[in-house]
């Protein structure tokens, strides 16, 4: 087991933009580091780990030690597996903070608020190793990248291209990042993969509904809640073919490890044409079709017209009737 503090150099690291987890055989062990220089508001710095999607353990500078977030990692690890993961996830902050802190001095950016974001890990196709992952971006900007096969880092943007030249300098330490990716990353994917496999492996079939929204524009909401794993396609279709949505909120996470998603369609109602979602999910064999059976939820603002014209509508009725009734008093 890779209990030792230098095994989980990896659980340092990084936070650039995470790739999203493939299809089918495809598996990762990835972790996202941010560094915040200048902004009181946000720690230090955190760093959060992923297995095939699901986070695995989370840290930041305001914290004590590092904490599993499945329940399956809180069985199977104890108390000093974690503080030796801070230790190490801390001392490669330092290391990371040390260049960005130079960098700044030299160019005078020190008054200024930067973001450093990283992500680092590696990618295995039917469990087999495919790929690994190191590379930097500067205040939104894709930055920095290390190539592990040519044990060449890349600078892509001129901010970058003196530590490109400094770290290219680095063998030795380039050859243990190559070791780290190749091999150290992909024995403790094996080992969390084996302790979580019951839960990563589970299939959860996701809950459809379709609700149909009214106002100046009409729309098509395909709700699609607690599914899982992550992987899944939703469509609308018009009489069966494949029409583009609307809007999309994208793939968002829910508290019990399950995703959701939900895809927005603007429609004609009245063009006599069926409308239909269909989800096609690794729980779905054969996918699933959820068909809108035609009832309209009016928007909040038209909801308030009516009722606005209604009261008015009463209003004037009311009136009526007085005016009627006293002049009819008067003619008597």
């Amino acid at each position: 087991m890779a209990g030792g503090c230098q095994s989980m150099f990896l659980a340092l690291i990084l936070c650039f933009y995470r790739a999203q987890t493939a299809l089918a055989v495809s598996h990762s062990l990835l972790y996202q580091y941010i560094l915040n220089e200048g902004s009181a508001d946000l720690p230090e710095y955190s760093v959060a780990g992923f297995l095939d999607g699901c986070e695995t353990d989370y840290y930041d500078k305001n914290m004590s030690i590092t904490v599993p977030r499945q329940q399956w990692l809180a069985g199977a690890f104890d108390k000093k597996y974690w503080e030796c993961a801070t230790i190490t996830q801390a001392g490669f902050h330092g290391l990371i903070k040390g260049q960005v802190d130079s960098w700044l001095q030299k160019n005078n950016q020190t008054a200024s608020i930067h973001y450093v974001q990283g992500l680092f890990g590696c990618e295995l196709i039917d469990t087999k190793p495919s790929g690994g992952i190191l590379k930097f971006a500067l205040d939104g900007r894709y930055a920095f990248s290390f190539d592990k096969n040519t044990l060449v880092w890349t600078a892509h943007i001129p901010a970058a291209q003196e530590l490109e030249v400094k770290w290219n300098k680095e063998k030795k330490m380039n050859k243990y990042f190559k070791s780290l990716l190749e091999k150290d990353c992909v024995e403790l994917w094996w080992t969390y993969y084996s302790v979580g496999n019951k839960s990563l492996t589970r299939e959860v079939p996701p809950e459809v509904s379709i609700i149909a929204r009214g106002g100046h524009h009409c729309f098509l909401q395909c709700i699609v809640r607690g599914f899982y794993p992550q992987a899944i396609r939703v469509t609308w279709l018009k009489n069966g073919e494949r029409v583009p949505e609307t809007n999309s909120t994208g793939l968002l996470p829910n508290e019990d490890g399950t995703y959701q998603l939900t895809k927005t369609l603007q429609f004609d109602p009245y063009d006599g044409k069926q409308y239909s979602c269909h989800i096609e999910h690794s729980s779905l064999p054969g996918g699933k079709t959820v068909y809108w059976e035609g009832k309209m939820k009016e928007g909040k603002h038209v909801g308030l017209i009516v009722t606005g014209v209604l009261v008015l509508l009463a209003i004037i009725i009311l009136l009526y009737v007085k005016w009627r009734r006293r002049k009819d008093y008067n003619i008597v």
